[in-house]
């Protein structure tokens, strides 16, 4: 890749990259200079599926991501706050933000939400220091995976009274507006969860309840239980998604692999009530055949353990 950049004052700005690969690592810094800008149009057209912008950065310009039909992930902080014209224009396959927020200062997640209306996963950790946003020196307090619905708008026309209104389809929109200024409000994020359950797909709901469950950020005690006796309910679906969590068919998940233990033992609570046994095992014995369908090995071996150690101890009392 080919940076062109101008030197303005003790800062950078990158006007063009040039022979973009699928992913874009923008430098934090040039000539010992911070990166602080992103010209217009300055990846517009190209290829990268995935960029990294520098923590330093306050501002892309105008269509810089212009007609990136290929691009889904960005990576950023929450410092780029001027964000230009038209930036995502042509860009609607962005599906995953990776965003580590400076708090106490004004944060661009809630402009980023707003142009970007698709269905989005975004991870939210709190800045720890560090120079770049790639160093993975953020999130030593925790972290919140989030997932932003999708909405759309549509012009309807009353003909007869000549008047023409707009309808909004989806939840996304109000997930949207869960801000206090520019800083994110978890509580009214979860109050929402609501709403999610009617309009959106179980498939969705669950892995928005599984998101907030494993990684509960701002997450209060009232809305963990809400989320818990969601995912007890639609159990079937949540051990699919952390059996399939990692995957190339859940690609862009919010979710991590490795998490049956986790949703076994510490949300479903299996093994621990003795009168529940045989409810117990006939759930393991079916999280073990999607775990065989989908070839994770690592699932089937550690819930055939579990089994045999909390549910069927010194003697088989049932068959499965």
């Amino acid at each position: 890749m080919d940076f062109s950049y101008t030197v303005v004052g003790d800062n950078v700005r990158i006007d063009k990259v040039r022979g973009a690969r699928k992913e874009v690592v923008i430098p934090e810094r040039a000539e010992g200079h911070l990166v602080t800008e992103l010209g217009e149009y300055v990846l517009a057209g190209s290829e990268v599926e995935e960029i990294w912008l520098p923590a330093g950065l306050r501002k892309i310009g105008a269509y810089g991501f212009y007609n990136c039909e290929k691009l889904r992930r960005i990576h950023c902080s929450s410092r780029a706050a001027d964000l230009g014209t038209g930036l995502f224009a042509g860009a609607g396959s962005v599906n995953f933000l990776d965003i580590c927020v400076f708090e106490g200062e004004k944060s661009c997640l809630k402009e980023l939400l707003s142009e970007l209306r698709q269905t989005l996963r975004v991870r939210i950790c709190p800045w720890r220091g560090g120079e770049g946003v790639r160093s993975g020196s953020f999130g030593g307090g925790g972290e919140a995976r989030l997932i932003f619905p999708e909405y759309y708008e549509e012009s309807v026309e009353n003909t007869p009274a000549r008047i023409l209104y707009i309808e909004t389809h989806g939840c996304g929109h109000r997930y949207r507006y869960c801000f206090s200024g520019t800083e994110f409000q978890y509580q009214k994020y979860d109050e929402l969860f609501p709403h999610a359950k009617v309009q959106e797909r179980e498939g969705l709901v669950t892995e928005m309840a599984l998101g907030r469950l494993q990684y509960p950020l701002g997450l209060t005690e009232k809305y963990r239980g809400m989320y818990r006796d969601y995912v007890a309910g639609h159990w079937r679906t949540a051990a699919r998604l952390m059996i399939g969590a990692g995957s190339r068919e859940m690609d862009g998940s919010i979710l991590e692999p490795g998490g049956i233990p986790w949703l076994t033992e510490e949300i479903l609570g299996l093994g621990q009530d003795k009168e529940g046994e045989r409810e117990a095992g006939e759930k393991l014995q079916e999280m073990v055949r999607m775990a065989q369908e989908a070839g994770n090995t690592e699932a089937v071996a550690w819930l055939m353990d579990f089994r045999h150690r909390k549910v069927l101890p010194g003697k088989r009392r049932f068959e499965l």
